[in-house]
């Protein structure tokens, strides 16, 4: 069975890449130049991803990359086989933009980001802003909670991933989702907020298998 982790918002594959254990493979989303039509073009990305594979596949996601999931699941469960999402967008956030990017501003100043990462997502922001940011609205404002009950009247399998710390898709939304998928919540205490994983290999790891 393939297992799939899909990134969050404007992240590049490697980012996760280098976290992951063996089995796994992270897709790489489309540009926001490329997806121009927002997150319409993302899910089609997605189905077509999952065509190609015939098979049923796990599918994991973290922030944007878990309501994609949710997304595909609630649109044809019968090609997901799990769900594992890690604080995962799909009801309103309250956060303000600029608080979300002042964090991003002290992760990267911290040394949590390699250059590399940091500098290929702002170059792709940089290459279609207005697309950037009308995609941010968009996750922003996604309530997917039809989508979620239909999940779980599916049966199928989720379990939904919190971190303590994290401000943007906090424990409390994400208890809120769980309960609609009926899905396992499990928090993690750990210092990151929402990008928690970065530099913490093994507790990724741990969550995937």
């Amino acid at each position: 069975m393939d297992k799939l982790l899909l990134p969050g918002f404007g992240a590049p594959a490697r980012l996760y890449r280098r976290l992951l254990v063996p089995g796994w493979t992270v897709l790489e989303p489309p540009s926001f130049r490329s997806a121009g039509a927002g997150l319409r073009s993302y899910r089609a990305w997605l189905e077509e991803e999952l065509r190609r594979r015939g098979d049923p596949v796990w599918l994991a996601g973290h922030s944007m990359g878990g309501a994609l999931a949710v997304l595909a699941a609630a649109d044809d469960p019968g090609r997901i086989a799990g769900l594992t999402l890690i604080s995962p967008a799909g009801l309103p956030l309250r956060k303000p933009v600029a608080a979300s990017a002042a964090d991003l501003v002290r992760q990267v100043a911290g040394g949590r980001y390699r250059a590399g990462d940091a500098a290929w997502a702002l170059a792709q922001v940089l290459a279609a802003p207005r697309a950037a940011f009308a995609l941010a609205r968009e996750v922003r404002a996604l309530d997917l909670s039809a989508e979620m009950e239909r999940i779980r009247r599916s049966g199928l399998p989720v379990e939904v991933v919190s971190c303590s710390t994290d401000t943007l898709v906090t424990p409390s939304q994400c208890r809120r989702q769980a309960a609609l998928l009926g899905a396992r919540h499990r928090q993690l205490l750990l210092p990151g907020g929402h990008m928690w994983m970065l530099g913490r290999a093994e507790q990724l790891a741990a969550v995937l298998q």
